[in-house]
């Protein structure tokens, strides 16, 4: 009886563990088989659960899997009309399951014992079946144990069903938040020398919308406008009255409004629909020709500038916040962004986690230093979580990010084309690698943008390798001047991959897509196809080469 003990004991800790299903029913198995001394022992689904035998121990499945099946079924029907178990000391001398002897073979089966796993409202999941060749082989001590097993399985099974629907759950939840992000989030504009990347991260999770919106259009005469908003409240109610915010000044901006007057007449507009709306804002207007930014403000955090070295400075746009008295700023900053030169428009939650926005500031300072070579999207990305690291997340976190990307000085030079063509093993990656760079250097390809393409060809190279055939020379990587762009084109002879473009961060253990998105935020075009047999990955990052 304390060998009975234990077992249970153990139950609690194998079958309510971190387990599989498969795991979990073979561990009650065997159990019980154990406990009870059975020859073998069944698991039978319930025809609400898919039924048939889903597990057999002690003998090959074959042998008893009818016998079972048939065992399971007239115990579900028994349940229907008050029975909770079947207990069977000679099948031979039982008239009343005579049906079953046709599929028993008495060598296999002669006394046996059914018992159902249940859910918390008594629907069965399924049964646990035990047999035996010999008579009176199953007591009532034998039942209760094994009743105690089926117990434990039955909650088990209960609790598995909950933390799937919980998944399902919240995998609808994100899909919905999903489409409701990109519902109010404008798609990047294409805006000719300019690179852009934005990215936002809600006070809770659960919450996954609030006042924090960002906005960007082209203009007719070709400047970008562009806008951060951040309004008091949070939830939908908040993203309600920011994208009223930001749909007036965009109306307004297409009307021709004055810079200067933005501010003031969005605050006009908005109040007569919502007067107790209150928000700060801060509006851009980049001109992609010459590099020029106009700035004005209202009430916001000022915009952050970070040079190709990673130098920043903040330029302040000084003005009074929608909803306010007096609600408008008069005076429009001018500078201008220089050749690869970061423009970062945030809100205070980036900057109040600390609690001390002047250190927030200086944070924010650094982390844009330490990450200005970062492509915008990555850019931006980092800056949020960077600045959030260690902090409480009090508030919505939005950073925008527009780098000015004009062609490299001087004239273009004149070279060949380069082209290598490789084996697939990973010792000829490093050599290709290396092989490219000498070309780069050769081209006068600056630092930053060179060490976005030898990772870019590392990468399409490495992935080369993993989906070749394996026949020696089989791969390639060629790459040329197109504008002021480098075109890289990777080769291989395998049988081709599916990519589509993702939306957010693969997972650290994913088992494919990690090198191709790293790719994807380090060029301005990507794309897999196939040709005569073969896939060809293209990369292309513009602005990169002179013009002429």
């Amino acid at each position: 009886m304390t060998g009975d003990v234990g077992l249970l004991a153990e139950a609690a800790r194998a079958v309510h563990g971190g387990r599989d299903l498969a795991s979990k029913l073979s561990w009650v198995a065997e159990a019980a088989r154990s406990l009870t001394g059975a020859s073998f022992a069944a698991y039978v689904a319930a025809p609400t659960e898919g039924g048939g035998v889903q597990l057999v121990v002690g003998c090959p499945r074959y042998v008893v899997e009818e016998f079972a099946s048939a065992a399971a079924a007239l115990l579900f029907a028994g349940m229907a009309a008050g029975h909770s178990g079947v207990r069977v000391d000679d099948i031979r001398d039982e008239t009343r399951f005579r049906g079953l002897r046709p599929y028993a073979g008495f060598e296999e089966v002669v006394s046996y014992l059914a018992v159902p796993v249940l859910a918390s409202d008594s629907s069965p999941y399924g049964a646990l079946l035990l047999g035996h060749p010999e008579r009176d082989r199953f007591d009532e001590r034998a039942q209760n144990a094994v009743t105690a097993l089926t117990a434990h399985l039955g909650a088990a099974l209960e609790n598995l069903r909950t933390v799937n629907r919980l998944a399902e759950l919240e995998a609808t939840q994100r899909e919905v938040v999903h489409q409701l992000q990109e519902a109010v989030r404008p798609v990047i504009p294409d805006v000719e020398a300019a690179e852009l990347g934005v990215y936002y991260l809600p006070a809770e999770p659960s919450a996954p919308t609030g006042g924090d919106l960002y906005d960007w259009v082209v203009l007719p005469d070709g400047a970008l406008h562009l806008v951060v908003v951040d309004v008091v409240g949070k939830g939908v109610a908040a993203t309600k009255d920011a994208m009223s915010v930001t749909h007036a000044l965009r109306l307004l901006a297409l009307d021709g409004c004055p810079m200067n007057r933005l501010v003031s007449r969005a605050d006009v507009l908005v109040s007569a629909q919502s007067p107790d709306l209150a928000a700060t804002a801060i509006i851009a207007r980049y001109h992609p020709d010459d590099g020029t930014v106009e700035l004005v403000g209202a009430g916001h955090p000022p915009a952050l500038v970070v040079s190709a070295e990673g130098k920043t400075r903040f330029v302040t746009a000084p003005g009074i916040p929608i909803g306010w008295p007096g609600a408008g700023s008069d005076e429009v900053v001018s500078f201008t962004l220089e050749r690869s030169e970061v423009f970062v428009l945030y809100t205070d939650g980036l900057v109040e986690a600390t609690k001390d926005i002047l250190d927030g500031l200086d944070a924010l300072a650094v982390a844009a230093s330490d990450a200005s070579a970062y492509p915008a999207g990555p850019l931006a990305r980092a800056l949020v979580e960077r600045a959030l690291s260690g902090a409480m997340r009090n508030d919505d976190s939005l950073a925008l990010v527009l780098r000015r990307r004009t062609p490299a000085p001087g004239r273009r030079p004149r070279t060949a084309p380069f082209e290598y063509q490789f084996s697939p093993n990973s010792v000829t990656v490093p050599l290709a690698r290396s092989l490219f760079s000498d070309w780069l250097d050769n081209i006068g390809v600056a630092t930053s943008d060179a060490e976005d393409l030898l990772l870019t060809v590392s990468e399409l190279c490495t992935n080369a390798v993993r989906f070749s055939s394996g026949a020696p020379g089989a791969l390639s990587v060629q790459a040329w001047g197109e504008g002021d762009a480098i075109v890289v084109e990777v080769s291989d002879d395998g049988g081709g991959f599916e990519w589509q473009p993702a939306t957010d961060v693969p997972d650290p253990d994913a088992d494919e897509g990690r090198g191709l998105f790293l790719v994807s935020t380090l060029v301005d075009e990507l794309e897999v196809t196939r040709r005569d047999g073969r896939t060809l990955v293209k990369a292309v990052k513009r602005a990169v080469l002179p013009a002429g």
